[in-house]
């Protein structure tokens, strides 16, 4: 009695060779402690803020003012009417920074604060005209800086960017 065939099993096909990336070309040999800032990111990203505000900080310097209240104008640009305690929040600033900073302000007339008319114990805070004026002068420079900051990226390499960035926050603010 012949015995039944065994059932093989189809070959598999052989896979496409995987090409051989191009060899990332060494760098200079780093010192110990080149590497270890280099890879730690809080200081990569440290620097990065830094190289980003150099030439900002000179232009305010000229416009007569600083990064604190570049800060505030950036926020109330974004949308005016907010709280002390949102403007603290979004601009990053401490209270008092924050109380001086608007005083000086307001006597320059780049912003004016209202009493919230529900809460009289809440003051708001807009953007005059000249503030605006301001913001927007200045604004064209940090585009310019954040044009050249994303040069070479791709449009969802930009947004692989910003994804990042936001993640990386967020994960900082849940730890707090």
């Amino acid at each position: 009695m012949a015995l039944p065939k065994k059932k093989t099993a189809a070959p598999i096909p052989k896979a496409a060779p995987i090409p051989k990336a191009a060899p990332i070309p060494k760098a200079a040999p780093k010192s110990a402690e080149q590497a270890l800032f280099d890879d730690f990111l809080p200081h990569l990203i440290a620097r990065l803020a830094y190289q980003l505000n150099a030439d900002l900080i000179e232009k305010l310097r000229r416009e007569g003012i600083n990064v604190t209240r570049w800060r505030i104008l950036a926020v109330l640009a974004m949308g005016d009417g907010i709280t002390i305690n949102e403007i603290i929040d979004r601009a990053m600033v401490q209270q008092s920074a924050l109380s001086r900073a608007l005083m000086r302000m307001e006597k320059e007339n780049y912003v004016r604060r209202v009493l919230r008319r529900e809460d009289a114990r809440c003051v708001e805070v807009y953007l005059t005209d000249k503030g605006r004026t301001l913001f927007n002068s200045l604004n064209i420079v940090v585009r310019r800086r954040e044009q050249r900051l994303l040069e070479g990226f791709s449009a969802s390499g930009i947004e692989a960017a910003f994804n990042l960035i936001r993640r990386l926050s967020r994960n900082m603010r849940s730890r707090s």
